[in-house]
C-alpha cells in the first residue's frame, strides 16, 4: 500500500511541475508575441511635403521607401536648391497594462546609395523628442519641430550622386520591470521589442550635383570675357 501511495505522490508531483513549466513557457511566450508598449505611427515633414514611414501606418501621405525620390539638388545655394529642410518628426506609441512609453527620439543618416544601411546608433544624428504627451486611450505622441538642412551632412559631391537619408523612430519603455527601446524600422514597422543589431531604416532618396570649384568659377568667368572680348573685336 505504502508503495502504491509513493508512486501516486511521484506521478502527482510531475504533473504539477510539468503544469508550471507549461504556465511559464506560456507567459513568456505571450510577452514575446504581444508586448504592452511599441510605435503604431510615424511621420515626417520634408520640404513642406509630409511622409509616413511605412504604407501600414495611416493616413494618405506617401510612405517612405528607397526609391522614393526627393528631388535633385544642388550646393551652391541658387534658387534654394541646396536646401533639403526637415521640419517635423512625429512618433505615435501604445502603452498598455500599466507599462509606459517615454524619450522618444528620431534618428537619422545621410549616405550615397552605393552604401549599405547601417546598424550602428553611433553612425546616426539624434533629434530629441523628449517624454511625449497622452492621447488618450493608453496612447502617447511623441513630436520633434525645428529646422535641419539635411544636405548639410552632405560634402559637395565631384559628380553627380545619388544619396540615401535613413530615418528610425524610438521611444524608451518600461516594461516586465526593465526599460527597453522601441525601434520601429521598415522590417518591424510596429515593433513590441527591436535591437539595434536588426534595424532596417526607412529610406528616401535624393540627387545632388556637385558644387563648382572656385578654380572652375574663375575659369568660366575668364573664358566668358575672353568671349565677350572677341565679339567687340570683329564687329
Amino acid at each position: 500500500m505504502k508503495k502504491i501511495f509513493n508512486i501516486q505522490f511521484q506521478l502527482v508531483e510531475r504533473f504539477l511541475h510539468s503544469a508550471a513549466v507549461l504556465a511559464v513557457a506560456f507567459i513568456m511566450g505571450s510577452n514575446s508575441v504581444q508586448a504592452s508598449t511599441g510605435i503604431y505611427g510615424g511621420y515626417l515633414m520634408i520640404n513642406d511635403t509630409k511622409y509616413k514611414s511605412s504604407s501600414t501606418y495611416a493616413g494618405s501621405e506617401t510612405a517612405l521607401s528607397g526609391d522614393t525620390s526627393l528631388g535633385t539638388y544642388d550646393k551652391r545655394g541658387e534658387a534654394g536648391s541646396s536646401l533639403l529642410r526637415l521640419s517635423l518628426a512625429e512618433t505615435f506609441a501604445w502603452q498598455d497594462n500599466g507599462h509606459s512609453t517615454f524619450a522618444g527620439a528620431l534618428f537619422y543618416r545621410v549616405r550615397p546609395s552605393t552604401v549599405g544601411k547601417s546598424t550602428n546608433p553611433g553612425e546616426y544624428t539624434l533629434l530629441d523628442m523628449g517624454n511625449g504627451s497622452s492621447l488618450g486611450g493608453n496612447n502617447k505622441k511623441f513630436e520633434w519641430t525645428g529646422s535641419v538642412n539635411l544636405l548639410d551632412l552632405i560634402t559637395a559631391p565631384t559628380t553627380t550622386t545619388t544619396y540615401n537619408f535613413d530615418f528610425v523612430h524610438k521611444v524608451g519603455a518600461w516594461e516586465g520591470g526593465s526599460n527597453f527601446e522601441r525601434l520601429a524600422n521598415l522590417s518591424n514597422p510596429q515593433p513590441g521589442s527591436t535591437s539595434w543589431g536588426s534595424i532596417d531604416a526607412f529610406t528616401v532618396q535624393a540627387t545632388v550635383v556637385p558644387e563648382p570649384s572656385t578654380g572652375m568659377l574663375m575659369g568660366m568667368g575668364i573664358a566668358g570675357l575672353l568671349i565677350v572680348r572677341r565679339i567687340r573685336k570683329n564687329a
